[in-house]
């Protein structure tokens, strides 16, 4: 019942874009500009940025929700449809995610297993915008939905 910002964590695995929908980002510190989140263990994601420790985090509008749905998905493969991916992040290459309010390019700089999960803290290297959209994605109560500022939809 806690509402909370929508995002996708993106690398690459078998040489194909994938992505999986967190809503546990959080800014970690502003200077220099971090981030961190938890993540489970055993998934491909958690490996490539154990391996790697390069990712991508794409902050969601509210137009994403489909795409966010889609790759939060239990048990299903995380590749990335064509349509969703609008290139590679100028500094690591990390797959953007096409209509995102931010495409950030990250890199790992603390890895802590907390019993099934990874607590990741990131230095955010590169942040690119290409939308207009600035509604972004919300979760909350098992649903996603979009945030109205109190007073413009009364």
């Amino acid at each position: 019942m806690l509402a909370s910002g929508v995002v996708i964590v993106t690398s690459v695995v078998d040489d194909r874009p994938w992505g999986v929908t967190l809503s546990s980002l959080s800014s970690f510190s502003a200077d220099p500009a971090r981030i961190a989140f938890s993540i489970k263990q055993s998934t491909a994601t958690a490996q490539s940025i154990a391996e790697l420790g390069e990712f991508g985090v794409a902050v969601l509008s509210a137009e994403s929700a489909d795409l966010a749905a889609r790759q939060a998905a239990p048990g299903q493969p995380k590749f990335l449809p064509d349509a969703s991916v609008s290139g590679l992040g100028p500094l690591l290459g990390v797959p953007a995610i096409e209509g995102a309010i931010y495409n950030l390019e990250c890199k790992s700089v603390l890895e802590v297993e907390v019993l099934d999960h990874v607590l990741v803290v990131a230095d955010v290297l590169s942040a690119t915008t290409h939308t207009r959209d600035e509604s972004g994605l919300v979760f909350f109560n098992q649903t996603f939905g979009e945030f109205s500022p109190k007073g413009e939809n009364s």
